[in-house]
């Protein structure tokens, strides 16, 4: 009985101490996130680009690599994609001919998104586009003006810190589907980036183990669950988190689960539980500003583009950026 009670009472006491470490940063945080809400301006950041490394590639400048690959594979090879319905086999013809043959005929962006519609996997369209609109509207309102003001306040160096400790954090679930991907080696990379970063790079902060050769990489359930041959289902919109699959929704879930702040900080409020979830969507939006911003301004259809580029990039991270360029649909921007 005794040792039952010092056992409770030890148990009680971690706890605490716990809470009395993390509750306080987890407050501080939620506070600041916030704060940031309620006082950003969407002209802040007006003219201040984030300092970019040569090796970061940004959605629009991998889709245009892949829309030239494509063109030159359609002219070589006169690809042909033969997508259901009428209208829109016509419309896939004309885009094929204009690819091998550019003067030949005028290519209008209806007949662009026609074909792209095909190939979208989307039977849920009409309610996808409401929740698209709902989440619009949080973007615009919410999080793009916490993101600028987040970066016009935070130094470029600290901002990538965040990003940086964000990914380390995920390291253990990169890991663990790794392996169930039956992936060796790329688990033993992540394994020594997550002791590396960890150790010497203060905790995720700095990504050190990048300088010693182990390059970064992700990998989720919904990959996982992709190499094992489960299909994606249709395409779906998500209320805040925007694009994803059945499939992709699934791995969310179990990636959650899996993640170890979720169960280190399982004893605190909600609130306090969600803010790595907020500082998260903070960091990777404001990565994001100036991409999202192009494709606003040059897609005859957002909705439709915002979807494909979801597309492509899945398809990219199952094949581990080895894609092959005759499954890339074309998307509607310039």
């Amino acid at each position: 009985m005794r040792f039952s009670s010092a056992k409770k009472n030890a148990k009680r006491s971690f706890s605490k101490t716990r809470l009395s470490v993390v509750r306080p940063a987890v407050v501080i945080v939620t506070i600041a996130i916030a704060t940031l809400g309620f006082t950003a301006s969407p002209s802040l950041a007006d003219g201040r680009g984030i300092a970019a490394t040569s090796k970061k590639t940004t959605l629009v400048s991998l889709y245009r690599e892949w829309a030239a690959k494509k063109e030159q594979a359609a002219a070589k090879k006169q690809v042909k994609i033969q997508p259901a319905g009428a209208k829109v086999r016509k419309a896939t013809k004309k885009v094929a001919n204009a690819a091998r043959n550019p003067a030949a005929d005028e290519i209008t962006d209806a007949e662009i998104l026609a074909q792209s519609t095909a190939e979208a996997n989307d039977p849920f369209e009409p309610v996808n586009r409401l929740i698209f609109g709902f989440n619009e509207v949080l973007d615009l309102v919410i999080l793009t003006p916490v993101s600028k003001t987040y970066r016009f306040i935070v130094p470029t160096p600290v901002r990538t810190g965040v990003s940086n400790a964000i990914e380390n954090a995920k390291a253990p679930v990169t890991f663990a589907n790794d392996l169930l991907q039956g992936k060796p080696e790329r688990a033993k990379t992540t394994f020594m980036r997550f002791l590396i970063n960890t150790t010497v790079g203060l905790g995720g902060i700095v990504d050190a183990a990048e300088a010693g050769g182990f390059e970064k990489h992700t990998e989720d359930f919904g990959q996982t669950l992709a190499v094992w041959g489960l299909d994606t289902g249709p395409y779906l919109v998500v209320p805040v988190f925007g694009p994803s699959t059945p499939r992709h929704l699934v791995g969310r879930v179990a990636d959650t689960a899996a993640t170890p702040t979720t169960w280190i900080l399982a004893d605190l409020s909600l609130l306090e539980r969600s803010t790595p979830t907020m500082a998260e969507l903070v960091s990777g939006r404001e990565a994001l500003l100036d991409d999202v911003q192009i494709l606003r301004e040059s897609s005859p259809d957002f909705y439709a583009s915002v979807r494909d580029i979801y597309r492509q990039g899945r398809k990219n991270a199952i094949f581990d950026g080895e894609l092959d360029v005759d499954v890339i649909p074309d998307l509607p921007i310039e």
